[in-house]
């Protein structure tokens, strides 16, 4: 008896029209609080929140229940909130030690306005597959890569637009990302068959991608360059720190450790104690143990003749990330609530219901990853929700499965660096210091994916056949 009431309990769900109503007042909450009253970020998604708890409890959910599904939200960013902790860490360690600005100094010597998107997109990309992390890539070359487009003059906007598109090339398209496995796992396809499928997206999203970087770097020229911006910057560097090619050593131990697959947690730990070693060894002369150590905790500040150096420079720290881990809680602690009372299954699966061609089933599944983006804020519970919805259509049209990992990562994978409070968005801003909205019309590999697959899906391209029999795979045209 017990039993079958527990049966009833965890099946229970909002109303369609219920789920309508959270979606609507969801969307004034963030039209009216971004739009119109320019609230912070942080406090729009508390009332979010509590939008979700009350359309809960008027489901009949008791609040102990909808408490703890916004706690077990929470549980599953613990491993972000460690890893944006840490990586503030890093940030402050790598530039009290030299090891950032002695990356801008050398990097102003041989980077030219005409090559540096170019250049820095492919080295985004390179160092992004190898580690298969976006993070990693954006957290350490790409802080470095903004203050050297601060000295040759470049958009900032357009820098991080570039960083962030060369960093998700290799979290997408790596077999050693998170975020491939975990969307071959959902589609049930070998990690290899689906990386092999991503290919037919990816490399024309990143072959067009390059030609756009170039294109926009044709509107920077050397000899229009203020050469002494450059110059001002080194000479400002170097009277602010010692500059030492031996301070490359440590991103590349970090890059070696990333490739070795030590745990993300424990590889950043090991870069921000490297980056502290380096500072006593290089700056010990110029600042104190204080300023060393506390670099790990509140960041580290500069004090120069360049407003913009100042900016780059004085950040990092632990605390320097606290605003993003909290908005990271916020959103999918809010997210979890809307999917465990049953908001997104019952809008979602309304919307499966209407897939009624090939084409239809890729594009739902771009778009069902876009919603769940918005209102989860995580690629991870995109890709996993996606796909559980959509699999069975994937069958029905006998459409292979790695048609459908693909396009959980072309859709789930994309769309959390564009979604402005998203997990990945928030921390590519932190990091960076770029708002969302400023770069995102230039991250064009995130922008060309999810349209490269629409295409496809309309013209039948790269859908590959797959005749689905008891759960076994008998045909699989790749």
């Amino acid at each position: 008896m017990e039993s079958s009431k527990e049966k009833l309990k965890d099946n229970r769900q909002v109303s369609f029209g219920m789920a309508v109503v959270v979606m609507l007042a969801l969307a004034a909450i963030f039209m009216v609080g971004f739009g119109v009253f320019k609230i912070n970020t942080q406090a729009i998604f508390l009332l979010a929140v509590v939008a979700a708890a009350i359309a809960g409890l008027l489901s009949g959910f008791t609040l102990e229940e909808v408490h703890q599904f916004f706690l077990d939200g929470c549980g599953k960013v613990i491993m972000a909130a460690m890893i944006l902790m840490t990586v503030g860490a890093v940030i402050g360690s790598w530039i009290v030690s030299g090891i950032v600005p002695t990356i801008i100094y050398y990097g102003l010597g041989v980077l030219t306005p005409t090559s540096f998107l170019l250049a820095g997109f492919f080295i985004c990309c390179i160092l992004s597959f190898f580690t298969g992390s976006s993070y990693s890539a954006i957290s350490t070359l790409g802080v470095a890569f903004m203050g050297i487009s601060i000295g040759l003059n470049i958009n900032p906007a357009i820098t991080a637009g570039m960083i962030v598109s060369g960093s998700v090339f290799g979290d997408k398209l790596s077999p050693f990302s998170d975020s491939t496995n975990l969307a071959a796992a959902m589609a049930d396809a070998n990690v290899f068959d689906h990386v092999r499928s991503m290919l037919y997206t990816t490399v024309p999203a990143m072959i067009i991608s390059a030609v756009l970087y170039f294109i926009i770097s044709m509107r920077y020229s050397a000899e229009t360059l203020d050469t002494t911006i450059i110059i001002s910057m080194q000479q400002a560097l170097t009277q602010n720190f010692n500059i030492n090619p031996l301070l490359l050593l440590v991103p590349i131990i970090t890059v070696v450790l990333a490739v070795k697959k030590v745990p993300p947690i424990a590889a950043l730990v090991a870069s921000a104690l490297l980056g502290i070693v380096m500072a006593f060894i290089f700056q010990g002369g110029i600042y104190d143990i204080k300023t060393i150590m506390s670099s790990l905790g509140t960041g580290f500040s500069i004090n120069t003749d360049i407003a913009d150096l100042n900016r780059l420079l004085s950040r990092g720290g632990m605390l320097g990330m606290m605003g993003a881990t909290a908005l990271a809680f916020l959103a999918v602690g809010m997210g979890e609530i809307l999917q465990r009372i049953g908001v997104l299954t019952v809008i979602l699966s309304k919307l499966s219901k209407v897939v009624n061609s090939k084409p239809a089933v890729v594009i739902s599944t771009l778009v069902i990853g876009l919603v769940v983006t918005v209102l989860c804020a995580s690629q991870y519970i995109a890709i996993i929700l996606t796909g559980q919805i959509m699999k069975n259509s994937y069958k029905k049209y006998e459409l292979s499965r790695v048609v459908l990992s693909r396009t959980l990562e072309d859709g789930g994978t994309i769309f959390a660096y564009l979604v402005p409070w998203s997990t990945a968005a928030v921390f590519v801003s932190g990091v960076l210091g770029v708002d969302v909205f400023a770069y995102a019309p230039y991250a064009f590999f995130c922008i060309l994916c999810p349209i490269i697959a629409a295409i496809y899906a309309l013209v039948g391209f790269a859908q590959f056949k797959e005749v689905y029999e008891d759960e076994a795979e008998v045909v699989a045209e790749v």
